[in-house]
C-alpha cells in the first residue's frame, strides 16, 4: 500500500536538530520504505492514488526503538518479583510467576507498539547445557513478534562462568560438603561445551531468521559470566559476519566492578581492550559504574551503551554517567528492560525520564550545557538503530529507510488537560 502520512510538525531526524523539522509536512511510503518527504501539498498533489494517514493535526515521527529488553510481557514486579540489588534480585527472580513464552512475546510487543515503538531488542537470558530448549524457545518468541507486526532484534544469551556466585570456585571451597554437593554441578561443569552449544544455537538462528525485518545478535548475558575464550569465539565471529553487535550487561552494579579490580587489576572494560577485541560493535547494558578511563576507551574505540534510566533505579543500581559518556561521544541508545518507571514499557515516558534523570549541571554552568530534547530522542532513535543492527535502516524519516514512523495526537498530549485523558 502507498501512503502519505501528514503531520503538523514533522521529525525526520533528530539528529539534524531544528533542521530536521518540517511544518504541515509529510511522508511518502512505498513497497515499505520512505521514498520522499516534504511538504504535504506537494507530496499530495504528486502521489493522489496514496492513502492520506492523518488530519494535519498529529506530529509525525520516525517510530521508536528499545535498544535492550528481554521481551517479559508483564514487568519483573507485576510478575510478583521484588526490586532490589540486581545480585539479590536475580536470586529472588526464580520465583517469578511463568508466562508462556510466545504469550509473553506477544504481550511485550503489543505494549511496546501501544507507545509508539516499532522496533525491540529481545536479550534472551538462557541456561547452560539447554541448546534444545534455547532453539525453541527463540523461535516461539521471534514467530510470536513476527505475529504482531513489530521490528526486532534477537539475542540468545548465556553464561559458561560464574553461574552460582562471583568467583564461584573459592567461594565453593567455603561450604559444608553437603552444601558442596548441591553446588557442584553450578560450579564444574564443561565450559568449553556451553560454548561450543551456543556457536551452534546462534549459527542456526543467524540462518533460519536473520533478514531484513530481524536480526539475530550475539547476547552472552553478563560480562562476569563469560571466559576470554568465549568473549574470543563471539568477537571472531561477529566481526566475520559483518561486525554484528555483541550485547553484554557490564558494571552494573558495585560488586561488578569489584569483582573485574579484583580479578584483573582493572575495568572489565580495560580487560576487553587488553583482549584486542573492545571495538564498534560492542553494545555494554547499563555501563552504570563506568569510570574516566572507562569511557574515553568506549569513546576510542567507538562502543556503545544501552542505558536504562528507570530499570538502574528500581534495582538500586545507580545513575549511570549518562552526560559524560554523551559528552566524550559514546553512543548512547535507550533500552527499557522491561522495568519502565510505570512498569508499562511507555517508550515514551522512559525518554521523559532519561531528560529529567541527566540534566547535569556544575560549576563552570558555561561548559556543561545540559542534554536537549534532540540528544534524547536519538538515544530512542538512531542511536537504538545501531545498537539493534538496523543502523542506516531505522531511526529516522529519509528516502531509503524504512517506514516506520508514528502519528503522536498533540490535542492529547498537549492541549487537552492530563485528568480528562483519563477519566472518558
Amino acid at each position: 500500500m502507498d501512503i502519505i502520512a501528514r503531520g503538523k510538525y514533522v521529525i525526520t531526524d533528530a539528529s539534524a536538530g531544528e533542521d530536521g523539522i518540517l511544518t504541515d509536512g509529510a511522508a511518502y511510503f512505498s513497497g515499505g520504505k520512505v521514498v520522499e518527504v516534504g511538504d504535504y501539498d506537494s507530496l499530495k498533489k504528486k502521489y493522489p492514488q496514496a492513502t492520506v494517514k492523518g488530519n494535519g493535526q498529529q506530529l509525525l515521527m520516525p517510530g521508536l526503538i528499545d535498544g535492550h529488553g528481554h521481551g517479559r510481557g508483564l514487568s519483573i514486579f507485576q510478575r510478583g518479583g521484588p526490586y532490589d540489588f540486581v545480585e539479590n534480585a536475580l536470586i529472588d527472580w526464580v520465583s517469578l510467576i511463568e508466562i508462556d513464552p510466545e504469550l509473553s512475546a506477544m504481550m511485550s510487543a503489543v505494549r511496546h507498539l501501544r507507545s509508539g515503538c516499532t522496533t525491540m531488542h529481545h536479550n534472551n537470558f538462557g541456561k547452560a547445557g539447554q541448546p534444545a530448549e534455547m532453539q525453541e524457545l527463540a523461535a516461539k518468541t521471534i514467530k510470536s513478534y513476527h505475529k504482531v507486526g513489530i521490528r526486532c532484534a534477537y539475542s540468545p544469551g548465556v553464561c559458561n562462568d560464574n553461574l552460582l556466585i562471583l568467583d564461584d570456585t573459592h567461594f565453593f571451597e567455603t561450604l559444608s560438603p553437603d552444601l558442596q554437593e548441591f553446588c557442584r554441578p553450578m560450579v564444574f561443569y564443561d565450559k568449553k561445551a556451553v560454548v561450543d552449544e551456543y556457536m551452534d544455537l546462534f549459527e542456526n538462528l543467524y540462518g533460519r531468521y536473520n533478514d531484513d525485518n530481524t536480526r539475530i545478535l550475539f547476547g552472552p548475558n553478563l560480562i562476569e559470566g563469560i571466559t576470554d575464550d568465549f568473549h574470543q569465539r563471539v568477537k571472531a565471529t561477529a566481526d566475520e559476519l559483518g561486525k554484528i553487535q555483541i550485547h553484554i550487561h557490564t558494571l552494573q552494579s558495585p560488586p561488578n566492578k569489584a569483582y573485574a579490580l579484583k580479578k584483573y587489576g582493572k575495568s572489565w572494560v580495560a580487560h576487553l581492550d587488553d583482549l584486542g577485541l573492545l571495538d564498534e560493535n560492542y553494545t555494554f547494558g547499563h555501563m552504570v559504574f563506568a569510570n574516566e578511563s572507562d569511557i574515553e576507551l568506549l569513546a576510542s574505540k567507538k562502543a556503545s551503551i544501552t542505558h536504562h534510566a528507570s530499570c538502574n533505579l528500581s534495582i538500586r543500581n545507580g545513575i549511570a554517567p549518562v552526560y559524560y559518556l554523551h559528552k566524550a561521544g559514546v553512543n548512547i541508545a535507550l533500552g527499557m528492560d522491561d522495568k519502565a518507571i510505570n512498569d508499562d514499557d511507555d517508550i515514551i515516558m522512559e525518554l521523559r525520564v532519561i531528560h529529567r534523570l541527566h540534566r547535569v549541571s556544575g560549576f563552570d554552568i558555561a561548559n556543561t550545557p545540559a542534554l536537549d530534547a534532540f540528544d534524547i530522542l536519538k538515544m530512542g532513535t538512531i542511536n537504538a538503530a545501531c545498537v539493534c543492527g538496523f543502523e542506516g535502516e531505522c531511526g529516522a524519516l529519509k528516502p531509503g529507510m524504512k517506514a516506520d514512523a508514528i502519528l503522536v495526537d498533540l490535542r492529547e498530549m498537549m492541549e487537552t488537560p492530563f485528568w480528562l485523558t483519563s477519566v472518558r
